[in-house]
Formats: structure tokens, sequence, C-alpha cells
């Protein structure tokens, strides 16, 4: 599959698990509706980031079920950021197709201003999903600051960047310039997916990104759905047409 249709699903997040729950399905069954074949929620798309609401936190399948559901039989991709408890409290990202969790990363970097590292364990693992849609790598929120990541996981052969978050209105510009160095100086897609929020704390400004840096759709500050076709071999024509990135050898070289 070479062209596909990419869906950012900008929930507007509360502090009311159910309603969260609620919205993401509303946004994928829009996202089914434009034929979708990747479809990507924001970061702790379940709870938030509300550390009232983790007691609770079950299993990412009991976290997910009813997206589960709704996703049998349907041939679009779902990506989605979960806080989900397997004996220790992870921020993950699920990767769900028909039905099953085909995929999962834990965000290895916590954010140091807020109180994420006093809840959450580390994940210990980048990984690139070999999926139906092409070959995708995720980075969740913060970790977009570090161009170490996005490099190892272009390494890893990562066609697509997927980049759920819950990035703050205040920082939001860095976010914008962020998610397109990512893509120009790995050549390949990025689709980053904030949340909003009642309070305007996160505006959204969600993005699909080309190999080139360019801005293929970008959502405001409301909750949303933004889509964009994108054709996965403009990855490898972009690498040949600019071979920047065979230059890596000597940079690898140097002491």
């Amino acid at each position: 599959m070479s062209e596909i249709v990419v869906a950012c699903a900008q929930q507007r997040i509360t502090k009311d698990v159910e309603v969260n729950k609620s919205k993401a399905l509303s946004l994928l069954k829009r996202a089914v509706q434009v034929n979708a074949d990747l479809a990507i929620l924001p970061e702790a798309s379940n709870t938030g980031l509300h550390s009232e609401n983790f007691l609770n936190v079950e299993t990412a399948e009991d976290e997910l079920n009813p997206v589960l559901r709704f996703s049998r039989g349907k041939d679009t991709l779902i990506v989605t950021g979960v806080v989900e408890r397997d004996e220790e409290l992870y921020n993950s990202v699920c990767l769900i197709y028909d039905g099953e969790i085909i995929g999962k990363y834990r965000k290895i970097l916590p954010f140091p201003l807020t109180d994420e590292r006093e809840h959450f364990t580390p994940g210990k693992e980048l990984r690139v999903f070999d999926t139906p849609v092409g070959k995708i790598g995720v980075l969740v929120c913060y970790e977009i600051r570090f161009p170490e990541l996005a490099r190892e996981l272009m390494k890893k052969g990562a066609e697509i960047l997927a980049v759920p978050a819950e990035f703050p209105a205040v920082r939001i510009e860095h976010w914008r310039v962020l998610i397109r160095a990512r893509a120009i100086e790995n050549q390949f897609y990025v689709a980053a997916v904030n949340c909003v929020d009642e309070k305007g704390i996160y505006n959204g400004h969600s993005a699909i990104v080309d190999p080139y840096g360019k801005v293929l759709n970008e959502a405001g500050n409301l909750q949303e759905l933004v889509f964009s076709k994108i054709d996965l071999s403009e990855v490898e024509r972009a690498r040949r047409n600019y071979p920047f990135l065979d230059d890596l050898k000597f940079i690898d070289s140097i002491k």
C-alpha cells in the first residue's frame, strides 16, 4: 500500500474518563467515514494526564475495549495513547487493527516539569511497527524534542512518525517547529496529534507533515478531525532526490 489516508483525531480531553472514551470513539467513527487507513488519537486519550484518574486504570485491553470492539472488521489502523496498568503504570501508545492490539510503545521520557515521573514507569524500547499501512515509529509528546529518538526510528526503517501528545498552548510554537524539523531531518512523514481542553491549556494544532517539511493539513484549537492522503513512496523519492542522510556515515565516524 503506497497511498493512504491519515487522520489526526484531535480529541478534547476532560477529567471524565467515560466522556473521553466516548469522544475518542466518535472521532474514530468519523475517521472511518472519510476512509482513513490510519487514525491517530492523542496521548492518554482515556484518562488525560489527570493523576486522580490513574488509581482506577486497568490493562490496555480493558481501557481500550470500546475501541477494540469498534475496530473489528475495519481496515483502519488505530494508534492511540492510553494510560495502562501492567503491574506498573505506563503512559503507552497502542496500535490496533481489526479488534486486536498489534503493537505497543511505552513512553521512555516522562515530562520533567509535571508529576509524570512520579506516576509512570518509563518504557525501555524504541520500535518501528510493520503494519498493514506501512512502517510506523512512535514518540509521545515531550519526546519530539529529542532528534536522537526520531533519528533512531528513521534508521530502524520508519516511514511515518506518529506523535500522540498533550502539548500545552504556552509552547505550541515549539510543537509546530519541532514536528516539521523531525520530518525534514529524517525525510519521513510525521503525523502529530495534540489534544484540546475546555480551559485552553491545550490548543491542538495537530498536523500531518510530508518528508520535505510541508504541512499537508493542520487543525485549529477545537476538537476536530483533519486528514490528508499521503504517498509512502515519497519517502524513498525524497531520500533519493536529496540524499542528505547518506552523509550520516561521516558524522557517525566522528569521535
